[in-house]
């Protein structure tokens, strides 16, 4: 199994930084929680990282495919429980360019089922935490 990893950085009050693979990956909380809105949320990015994720397998099958998928958007949206430390019931919008056969929506619904992060989130992944 191939290892991705990330490593977050404090770089300001309330914003983290997380460097992967030389790319960096901003988190901040809202004004109204104290932070400086200059980033999204964890959570959010949880869920663009879902999204993007979920288009990005449907790109790859559609080009291979045939299907028109230029412009295709994925929207995805959570709910918090009421503890606040749980994102449940996610919804998927995918809207592609164009009307799409039967057999071409058969193909992009099996793609979005496809995704690393979907995936993840389905199976309620293993998190083990150590402090140092």
């Amino acid at each position: 199994m191939a290892t991705m990893k990330a490593i977050a950085t404090n770089v300001g009050p309330t914003i983290m930084c997380a460097e992967v693979r030389g790319h960096s990956l901003f988190t901040d909380l809202p004004e109204d929680k104290g932070g400086f809105d200059t980033a999204p949320l964890p959570p959010e990015t949880l869920c663009g990282a879902l999204a993007n994720c979920i288009g990005m397998v449907i790109a790859i099958t559609c080009r291979e495919q045939g299907i028109e998928y230029a412009g295709m958007t994925v929207e995805v949206e959570a709910e918090a429980d009421d503890a606040g430390n749980k994102l449940d019931n996610f919804e998927v919008t995918i809207a592609m360019p164009g009307e799409l056969s039967e057999e071409d929506r058969s193909i992009v619904e099996q793609a979005s089922t496809e995704s690393k992060v979907r995936g993840t989130v389905m199976s309620g992944a293993n998190v083990n935490v150590t402090v140092r």
